[in-house]
């Protein structure tokens, strides 16, 4: 059995206000088709009607650097997502009513306040990184639910999906690969390993069996939205995996977000060793 330590719970996270626009539009447009662009604005106007935004202020209340970007390096202004996201007038909505409805969606104002367009840095927990990037959208996550039932979960699922295809530029990779990456012990903390404590219980090439024993992912969705913790970071995980290599396959049977001791992974391939090289 191999113990891997608990990461440092504090990490080098950068943000600006701009980066936020992009997952909101998605959620906007992704909505109005299903729902209707009426139905759409009741459910943002009702998850954000009183929403409190104490904790994201402390979070940026002090601290942040402002961060030099290469000239080069574009910048990716609220006109240009607008228009990549709603590359034509489709819905019945006009381009400037969809941002002023993003403009007001947490924490883009209140980055704005802070920072303006600059991009800041800082080290924070993997518990207040997550509140700025999931808060709003679980508010709006939850509202979704509540006013829609199933047909809410099945919606707020299918953003999940996607946003989580779109991160990953579409990587892929062995089954190997993905069992050595899966399992490794990463130097530098992250979103993803800042906080997390596991076990690997069991590894060869193709198979690992990995127990989670603590996670801020977790510990933030328990405390803040445990309606739909699970939902929003664990339902993925295995559209996630066979993105990457459709031959991978997950089981789980206990998950921290639900209340259990362990998330309890197991990740394996139903695909034929490949054959020996004869090394």
């Amino acid at each position: 059995m191999n113990h891997l330590p608990c990461r440092e719970r504090v990490f080098p996270f950068r943000i600006c206000a701009n980066e936020f626009y992009t997952p909101y539009l998605r959620w906007f447009r992704h909505l109005s088709e299903r729902l209707g662009v009426e139905n759409t604005l009741a459910v943002w106007r009702a998850a954000l009607a009183a929403y409190d935004d104490t904790f994201t202020v402390h979070i940026l209340s002090a601290g942040w650097t402002k961060v030099a970007l290469p000239e080069s390096n574009p910048n990716q202004g609220a006109e240009a997502l607008l228009d990549r996201v709603f590359p034509a007038p489709h819905l019945d909505v006009t381009g400037t009513a969809v941002r002023d409805v993003i403009e007001s969606t947490p924490p883009i104002p209140q980055v704005r306040r802070c920072f303006g367009n600059d991009t800041v840095e800082k080290e924070i927990t993997a518990f207040e990184a997550l509140h700025l990037r999931f808060d709003g959208l679980a508010y709006l996550a939850e509202t979704i639910i509540k006013n829609y039932g199933k047909q809410g979960e099945l919606i707020v699922y299918d953003l999940m999906v996607a946003g989580r295809l779109a991160a990953a530029h579409g990587e892929t990779g062995s089954v190997e690969e993905f069992i050595e990456d899966f399992t490794a012990v990463n130097a530098a903390p992250s979103l993803f390993t800042a906080g997390l404590r596991h076990e690997v219980i069991h590894k060869t090439r193709r198979e690992a069996v990995l127990h989670v024993r603590e996670c801020e992912w977790a510990r933030y969705f328990r405390e803040r939205h445990p309606t739909v913790g699970y939902l929003m970071a664990c339902s993925t995980d295995e559209v996630a995996y066979k993105a990457y290599n459709a031959g991978l396959r997950m089981q789980r049977t206990s998950t921290l977000m639900e209340g259990g001791a362990v998330c309890d992974f197991w990740i394996y391939t139903l695909d034929p060793q490949p054959p020996s090289t004869g090394e």
